[in-house]
């Protein structure tokens, strides 16, 4: 028989954990091993903010020396690269005769969007936005004709994920993979958006950059304000009624949660691109990740402020030496999330993982973990007395033209949660693409009238029609059949699934361009 415990007992363990719940004695309940592992994450979080704290007070002296002798102990490690380890073993004469490597060094070191134009021979601009509740947001522009080339009159929307800013639409080595540039060459006005918080938009008329208050922000205020301000302003300035929409990650997740509760936003977009959609990520296999995810607010919010997220990444991102960086940031996200990273060549990592962060507030990730917790795609809730509101995104989305494309081994996306969100379509196809350079693997398929859809790998197929029974996205038949194909009215869905890719692979892979980046270029402009 389980006792009742006490209310300072109970209010140490819902402190911690909400993993189960004794609905007869109306308390939480949680388990020995539980409370280690959560103990040891706290430990694990308290360790790196001494760890950063230390480390800032070191005199400039020993950091130097310590930076000394990770070079020369990296210096010896190999690559399959023969350029990466040219970079690092002869970094000061491959940076004087090898046009390539200075490339790639101007790339890490850029410090700006505007920088990062200029090296891949290109002007941007920079308009301030804001908000209908004070903050003001950057977004960054490319336009066609200030670049030299025919303008189409038409507008594209790009927005970035958590923890980034504009900078990672336009961080691949090659200048023709970025998908900015390529659409700008095309004659399309592209827009990059900025959320509230990160390096490009750290105003607010209310609220000074260090004050809590200006911290106090969810995925909620991105969707009410964010997203809705920034594509009016992009509308009003080009005097068009529509754009294309692409969104990485969390940005997908934003303009999700706000066409929820900006049904207008419907009128406003033509074509919808979700790369890498995080609405309801999944529960991750790791303890580690999943102890923290389950930790209270109170006690996240104890461990990490109520202000920026993270912010000792942009420290280390200062004194730690490259090749180490990359390092730091694949350990833990093979350690939390199960990436692997093998998509990804080495030298795009030197130059992406420098662009890779940026800030904003603890409130949003602790909003992702309450969606992690419940699985549903839910607004922030403040008070577990009241039950959560959840984004009715089959109701409200009715957007004509939507392509997704997800990594089919990306931890963070569970593709069966996102089509079952999605609304109905009058028609689908899906196609699982291979993750090597040729298109001998690929297959495609037409879902047909009451068919149903699954986003899972191991599908098999009978002639050309896939053999699923989950109710996953649904084809309306009886909409169908009072539409002509030509109708504006006749609503569409592109799935692309990419065998054995991860979240960042999306946006950085080695062989994204064909597989990934053609196709956005394509459904953008047909």
């Amino acid at each position: 028989m389980i006792q009742r415990r006490t209310s300072s007992a109970r209010s140490v363990s819902t402190a911690f954990s909400d993993t189960s719940f004794d609905e007869a004695h109306g308390i939480r309940k949680v388990s020995f091993l539980n409370n280690i592992q959560n103990a040891i994450s706290i430990a694990i979080i308290l360790l790196e903010r001494l760890i950063t704290g230390i480390t800032f007070v070191l005199p400039k002296s020993i950091i130097s020396a310590c930076t000394r002798t990770v070079r020369l102990l990296l210096n010896f490690e190999k690559t399959n690269n023969d350029a990466y380890d040219k970079l690092i073993s002869q970094q000061d004469s491959a940076l004087t005769n090898d046009a390539f490597l200075q490339r790639i060094e101007q790339l890490r070191t850029a410090c700006s969007f505007e920088e990062l134009c200029e090296i891949n021979g290109f002007v941007s601009e920079s308009h301030l936005v804001q908000t209908k509740d004070g903050y003001g947001l950057t977004i960054h522009r490319l336009n066609p004709e200030t670049n030299g080339f025919k303008s189409n009159g038409k507008a594209v929307f790009l927005q970035h994920g958590l923890l980034m800013n504009s900078e990672i639409w336009c961080v691949r080595i090659r200048k023709d993979d970025n998908i900015p540039f390529r659409l700008c060459e095309l004659g399309y006005d592209v827009f990059l958006g900025n959320n509230r918080g990160n390096k490009y938009s750290s105003y607010c008329k209310d609220a000074d950059i260090h004050d809590k208050k200006f911290w106090n922000f969810s995925i909620d205020e991105l969707a009410l304000y964010d997203i809705p301000a920034s594509i009016d302003y992009v509308l009003k300035l080009k005097s068009i009624s529509k754009l294309t929409y692409i969104g990485f990650s969390q940005g997908c997740s934003q303009f999700l949660a706000s066409v929820s509760v900006n049904r207008d936003l419907n009128e406003k977009i033509d074509k919808l691109i979700l790369l890498a959609p995080a609405t309801t990520p999944k529960k991750l296999s790791n303890w580690l990740i999943n102890s923290i995810v389950n930790l209270q607010p109170k006690v996240f919010f104890f461990l990490f402020g109520k202000k920026i997220l993270m912010q000792s990444i942009l420290f280390w991102l200062k004194i730690v030496y490259p090749p180490l960086f990359i390092k730091l940031i694949d350990i833990p996200n093979r350690i939390l999330f199960g990436w692997h990273s093998n998509n990804m060549d080495i030298l795009q990592k030197f130059v992406a993982y420098f662009h890779l962060y940026s800030t904003t507030s603890v409130k949003c990730v602790v909003h992702w973990f309450q969606i992690i917790r419940s699985t549903k795609f839910q607004m922030y809730q403040e008070s577990l007395l009241f039950p959560s509101f959840e984004y009715p995104i089959r109701a409200a989305m009715k957007i004509p033209k939507v392509l997704l494309v997800y990594g089919m081994a990306d931890s963070l996306v569970d593709i069966d949660v996102i089509l079952h969100q999605l609304p109905e379509y009058d028609s689908a196809d899906v196609e699982y693409l291979d993750s090597d350079d040729t298109s001998s693997n690929d297959e495609k398929y037409e879902i047909k009238l009451q068919d149903d859809l699954s986003g899972k790998e191991g599908l098999e197929s009978s002639g050309d029609q896939v053999d699923i029974t989950e109710d996953n996205i649904k084809v309306n038949e009886a909409e169908s059949r009072m539409l002509d194909s030509a109708d504006m009215g006749h609503k569409s869905i592109h799935i692309v699934g990419v065998k054995n890719h991860e979240h960042l692979d999306l946006i950085w892979g080695n062989k994204v361009e064909n597989k990934i980046i053609q196709r956005v270029v394509n459904f953008v402009v047909n």
